[in-house]
C-alpha cells in the first residue's frame, strides 16, 4: 500500500434557500501517521487529510464556473482520524475534523445551517462505508 496519496476532487451541491447549486475543486492530500509522530498518540494506526481549494489551470490562470453555479473556496480542512483503546480494552474511532470555508452569494445565516448539517452528513457518510 501507498503511504501518502493527493487527489483532486471537484462537487457540486445545491442546498436549500440558495438559488445556484455550489460548486468545490478541492486538493486532499492524505497520509499515516505513525505513533508518536508529530505530537499524535495512537494505539493503533492513525491517518490525516489535508484540503485546499484549487482553482488554477495549469497554465497559472482562475479556472472557474460557466456561471450556472457559486463557486466555493475550501480555505482549510483537517481530518485526523485515529485508533484509540478504551478503558476495557475495546478499539474505537477517533475522528478530529477542522473545516473553514467561504461561499459567496451565501447568507450567513443559510452558511452556519449548511455547515451543521454538512458535519451531520459527513459523520452519517463515513459510517455507511463501514456498514456495508
Amino acid at each position: 500500500t501507498c503511504d501518502v496519496k493527493a487527489k483532486i476532487m471537484s462537487s457540486k451541491s445545491q442546498p436549500p434557500l440558495v438559488r445556484k447549486p455550489l460548486e468545490f475543486k478541492t486538493l486532499f492530500y492524505a497520509r499515516r501517521v505513525n505513533d508518536g509522530e508529530e505530537g499524535v498518540e495512537t494505539d493503533g494506526v492513525a491517518y490525516i487529510t489535508v484540503g485546499r481549494s484549487v482553482w488554477e489551470s495549469p497554465d497559472g490562470t482562475a479556472e472557474g464556473s460557466d456561471g450556472s453555479t457559486i463557486r466555493c473556496e475550501l480555505m482549510l480542512s483537517v481530518n485526523l482520524v485515529r485508533e484509540i483503546k478504551t478503558e476495557n480494552g475495546e478499539m474505537w474511532c477517533e475522528l478530529t475534523s477542522i473545516t473553514h470555508g467561504v461561499s459567496p452569494g451565501v447568507p450567513i445565516f443559510v452558511g452556519k445551517q449548511l455547515g451543521l448539517v454538512a458535519a451531520e452528513n459527513y459523520i452519517k457518510d463515513i459510517r455507511a462505508l463501514f456498514e456495508k
